[in-house]
Order: C-alpha cells, then sequence, then structure tokens
C-alpha cells in the first residue's frame, strides 16, 4: 500500500538521482550581505540559487563568509535551506540526514562563489579583487 505525505506549500519535488543535472538548470537569483558591527569579523552573507517552472520556483539558500582577499566559503556546509523535497529510486522522500549530503553536493557543484564575489566587489569599491583571485568551495 503507497505511503501518502503531505507536501509543505511551495515545495518542490527532485528525484535526488537528477541532482548533477539539476545543477545546470539553477540560476543565481540573490545574494545578501550580513554586516557585523565588530570590527573583527569578516564579511557574511546568504546566496540562493532558483530554477523556475510555469507554477513555482525550486530554490536552495545557504550562509557564506569571506575568509580572505577574494575567497568565500559555505558558513556550514550542511546547512542548506530548500523547499526542495528530494526523492529516493522508490519516490519516496530521502531521510534528513542523506537529503543535507545531497544538498551540500548540489552546493559543491554551482559556480557561486562569481556571484558572491561579484556582490562583494559592487558594495565595497574601496576593496579591490584582481581577476586572478581564487573561488574556493567550502
Amino acid at each position: 500500500m503507497p505511503t501518502l505525505f503531505q507536501l509543505p506549500e511551495g515545495s518542490v519535488c527532485w528525484p535526488v538521482d537528477a541532482l548533477s543535472s539539476a545543477a545546470q538548470d539553477v540560476r543565481h537569483a540573490q545574494t545578501r550581505l550580513h554586516r557585523s558591527r565588530t570590527v573583527n569579523r569578516p564579511v557574511s552573507g546568504a546566496t540562493r540559487w532558483e530554477r523556475c517552472y510555469a507554477d513555482g520556483c525550486a530554490w536552495v539558500e545557504w550562509d557564506w563568509v569571506a575568509i580572505g582577499e577574494g575567497t568565500v566559503v559555505q558558513a556550514d556546509p550542511l546547512n542548506v535551506r530548500s523547499n526542495v523535497l528530494l526523492l529516493d529510486g522508490r519516490n519516496r522522500p530521502l531521510l534528513s540526514s542523506r537529503r543535507r549530503a545531497a544538498l551540500a553536493t548540489l552546493v559543491y557543484l554551482l559556480p557561486w562563489q562569481g556571484p558572491v564575489l561579484d556582490k562583494l566587489r559592487l558594495t565595497e569599491p574601496a576593496r579591490r579583487l584582481g581577476a586572478s583571485d581564487l573561488r574556493l568551495a567550502a
């Protein structure tokens, strides 16, 4: 007998096997900066990537930290927020731990550091980042 589960409003289902191809379709939507009032705290923020359909958008979002000139990393690689429900080969939702690991893999596949560094360049004109800056993933 099939088990029925109810999706939260706005959720999108993706087969976990399709994540690598989903990485090609997901696009940068927005990057936000969080400025600390503490002098020696690094700049941090959040970035969101989306794939829109006719009836809604699937999105993933995570926090990042600038750790050096031209270098940004995920603040917590296993803390990816999303409205995507990942399904296994039998169309059942993945366990939370597997879902976190799969979403972390998706983030790893995305070229997210470029848009984040671009946002930093635009908001901090005094900070000159060169074309040879490193773009590292956590």
